[in-house]
């Protein structure tokens, strides 16, 4: 990974359990700034990651043009906050991501337009990312792909800052500083991923081995209303009052874990790190700077159901009928449009629309739900099986 700048934060390897935590209640933009201003100074100042004149792309969460108060995208002033911080070191910042979808100009000025990145863009000077080129990365430790295609001007500038929003997933139960960084796949690319790697394990070995081949610097987690329950999209908003930020990707996910309750292991991606020995996943081997994370816990929150109910399944059982425990994507046809997005992404082509609305072929499902994930007008539910209904029931 990248390294940070001598003479301000030291060496990142060193660094990476040590994270920044502190309190902010709403989006205000004064108690943002301040606060956002604060997790840097803990951690050096925005001279300890940046350099003057080197590029920085801020990898916001765009995954689809959703206006900020959904709690889907990262909010856009955490995003103005953080820009300010680097911007006093360096002018040449750049905000983008790639969205679920197609990889297009369009797309991207959907996404920045809906949720607030392009405002952020005129009042900060910063620039928006239009470049749609791609790069191949070589990771040679990775475990399910020893390359990955990204996209170019994400990776190749000088520093890549991650902004994340903390919220539930259904596939791998949270995205935060690693499911981010899939962000860096371009556009379409990540659906052949997803059917290429449609097992929870597998899928989620990928996500860290995508994290490697981006090399993030920094993370800088929007907590500050995250989501749980059947997440990253269709899920509950939560407040938790939080900012963390640190240069440990799984440093952070760890923290975050501990302050809502939950083995840091829940979040299956976390644990693909820890089984592989990239980190402990204790959170007692964090050096947590700024407030303290028993005053920061966040009570009541709830995972994904998919989760909480096969769960309860014993491994035997499940390796038999994981198909009738496992949540399915079911179109409603009172809000779907009939406009072809789902059938467009879907990976194994499961989806038609017919008769003006989508219709799920579930022999070809993969049950990766990117089609509940992206659809921009909540038409795709999460239905629960019989099998599973019942199995939530006899658990209590």
């Amino acid at each position: 990974m990248r390294r940070f700048r001598t003479g301000g934060v030291v060496d990142q390897k060193m660094k990476e359990n040590e994270v920044a935590l502190v309190r902010c209640s709403s989006y205000d933009r004064a108690l943002v700034e301040e606060q956002v201003a604060r997790a840097f100074e803990l951690l050096g100042g925005p001279g300890a990651l940046v350099g003057s004149g080197e590029s920085v792309f801020v990898k916001v969460n765009g995954l689809l043009p959703a206006a900020p108060e959904k709690a889907v995208t990262t909010h856009p002033e955490v995003v103005r906050a953080v820009v300010k911080q680097l911007m006093s070191v360096t002018p040449e910042v750049t905000i983008g991501d790639s969205p679920g979808g197609p990889y297009n100009r369009m797309m991207l000025k959907r996404v920045y337009e809906k949720s607030g990145f392009a405002d952020v863009a005129e009042g900060t000077g910063a620039r928006l990312n239009f470049d749609t080129s791609v790069v191949t990365k070589t990771v040679p430790e990775a475990k399910t792909m020893k390359s990955f295609t990204l996209a170019g001007a994400m990776v190749n500038a000088d520093r890549l800052v991650s902004i994340p929003k903390f919220k539930t997933h259904v596939q791998v139960n949270i995205t935060g500083t690693i499911k981010n960084l899939f962000g860096a796949v371009p556009g379409m690319s990540k659906f052949t991923y997803h059917s290429r790697f449609n097992e929870g394990e597998d899928f989620s070995d990928m996500l860290v081995d995508v994290l490697l081949a981006a090399s993030p610097d920094f993370h800088v987690i929007d907590a500050v209303e995250g989501m749980d329950g059947d997440g990253p999209r269709a899920g509950n908003i939560k407040k938790m009052g939080i900012i963390a930020a640190g240069s440990g990707a799984f440093a952070l996910e760890t923290l975050m874990m501990d302050i809502i309750g939950f083995d840091p292991r829940d979040n299956k991606a976390l644990r693909a790190a820890v089984l592989r020995g990239l980190t402990s996943g204790n959170p007692g081997d964090l050096n947590v700077l700024g407030d303290d994370p028993r005053a920061l816990t966040v009570k009541g929150f709830q995972l994904p159901t998919k989760k909480a109910t096969a769960s309860r399944v014993p491994a035997f059982i499940m390796d038999r009928v994981a198909a009738s425990f496992s949540l399915r994507p079911r179109p409603d046809p009172a809000v779907c449009t009939g406009c072809l997005k789902c059938a467009d992404i879907c990976p194994e082509g499961a989806i038609a629309v017919v008769d003006g609305s989508a219709r799920v072929d579930l022999t070809k499902c993969i049950k990766c739900y990117c089609c509940h994930e992206l659809c921009e007008h909540d038409a795709i539910e999460l239905e629960r099986p019989l099998l599973m209904r019942l199995a939530g029931l006899l658990g209590g």
